[in-house]
C-alpha cells in the first residue's frame, strides 16, 4: 500500500504536527510527503491543481505560526500523519476510519520520532488522531479526563463497519482541545484540524479551547 513520507529534520525541528491520514477528503491527488510539504521548498506552482497542494502545506505552516504567536520557519516543523498509508475514501463525505493496526504502527513511528528529536511541543490535529494516541498509551497522563475522552471518542460501530469514523459521544474533543498533556515529558497540545481553521461559524464553541491552545503553545515555543 502506498504511503506518504513525514517531512522535516528531527535535528532542527522543535514542533511536531500530527495529522490524520494523507488521503484528501475530496480529490485523488496523492502526496509524496505529508500535507505536500515538499512543495514549500520550491516556488508556488502556476497551475491551479498544483497551487492548491502548495496552499495546503502553507496553511499548515501559517496555522503553526498562529498557534505559536510568531512566524515559524520550515526548519522548525516536523509534519507527519497518524496513518501515512493511503486509505480508501470513506463513503460520502465522512471521515475515513483509521484501522487499529495502522494506528498502532503510526504511534510506534511517532514515538521513535519524538525519541530521536528535541521537540518543544507535539500538536495532534483532530479527534480521531488524539483518540488513537490516548488509546495506545502515548500520553504520560492516565487521568479521568483522558479516559472519559477515549470512551466518548470511540467510533460508532455501525459507521465503523462502513469504514467511517464518527465519534460515539457528543463533541468529546471539546473537553481536551487546547489542554496540555505530555509524552515522555514533552508537552502535547491537541487542536482542531487545519481544514477547520480559521474556525467556521459551526465551530464557534471551539473558540475558548483554541485560545487556550494558542496560550499553551506560544509559551512553549
Amino acid at each position: 500500500m502506498k504511503t506518504a513520507k513525514p517531512f522535516g529534520d528531527v535535528n532542527t525541528a522543535t514542533i511536531l504536527v500530527i495529522g490524520h491520514d494523507p488521503r484528501l477528503q475530496r480529490g485523488k491527488a496523492e502526496a509524496e510527503f505529508a500535507f505536500f510539504f515538499d512543495y514549500l521548498t520550491r516556488p508556488r506552482p502556476g497551475s491551479r491543481p498544483e497551487a492548491k497542494k502548495y496552499d495546503l502545506a502553507q496553511a499548515v505552516v501559517d496555522y503553526a505560526g498562529e498557534l505559536a504567536g510568531r512566524e515559524v520557519a520550515l526548519t522548525e516543523l516536523y509534519v507527519t500523519n497518524l496513518c501515512n498509508q493511503f486509505l480508501d475514501h470513506a463513503p460520502g463525505s465522512g471521515t475515513v476510519l483509521i484501522p487499529v493496526i495502522l494506528a498502532q504502527r503510526g504511534v510506534e513511528q511517532i514515538v521513535q520520532t519524538v525519541a530521536a528529536g528535541q521537540f518543544k511541543v507535539i500538536i495532534p490535529m483532530a479527534v480521531q488522531t488524539f483518540c488513537h494516541l490516548c488509546k495506545q498509551g502515548f500520553l504520560d497522563e492516565e487521568s479521568e479526563l483522558v479516559k472519559d475522552f477515549v470512551q466518548a471518542a470511540r467510533p460508532q460501530p455501525n459507521k465503523a463497519e462502513e469504514g467511517i469514523y464518527q465519534q460515539s459521544g457528543r463533541a468529546p474533543f471539546l473537553a481536551v482541545c487546547g489542554h496540555r498533556f505530555h509524552h515522555c515529558g514533552v508537552p502535547v497540545v491537541p487542536v482542531v484540524h487545519v481544514k477547520q481553521w480559521p474556525l467556521k461559524p459551526r465551530m464557534v464553541r471551539y473558540t475558548e479551547p483554541m485560545e487556550r491552545a494558542q496560550r499553551q503553545i506560544s509559551q512553549l515555543v
